[in-house]
């Protein structure tokens, strides 16, 4: 059983643009970089790229909604993943 908020919360989470988007970014603020030592240097310049692409990001839609996802994840991690009201049978909208 899903209530609105975590429909919402769902419809705005269900794609990876966001993801993709920020990573579009970091690629084009890092293009010089052609020899990659280590996951520290790739951390480090992932670290100064998101800044830029946070530049670019709209409001998520269902940010009035992530105190619900930041519960339930706490739930979940602590074992209670059946008393959180997440479906799992459930498809991303």
């Amino acid at each position: 059983m899903i209530v609105a908020p975590q429909k919402e919360l769902r419809r705005a989470l269900a794609t990876t643009n966001m993801i993709e988007s920020a990573h579009s970014v970091v690629r084009q603020t890092c293009p010089g970089v052609k020899r990659w030592r280590g996951a520290g240097m790739a951390l480090r310049w992932t670290g100064a790229g998101m800044p830029e692409a946070g530049k670019g990001m709209r409001r998520l839609g269902a940010c009035r909604q992530l105190p619900i996802l930041k519960a339930a994840l706490a739930r979940h991690h602590r074992g209670d993943a059946e008393t959180t009201g997440i479906d799992h049978r459930a498809r991303a909208a």
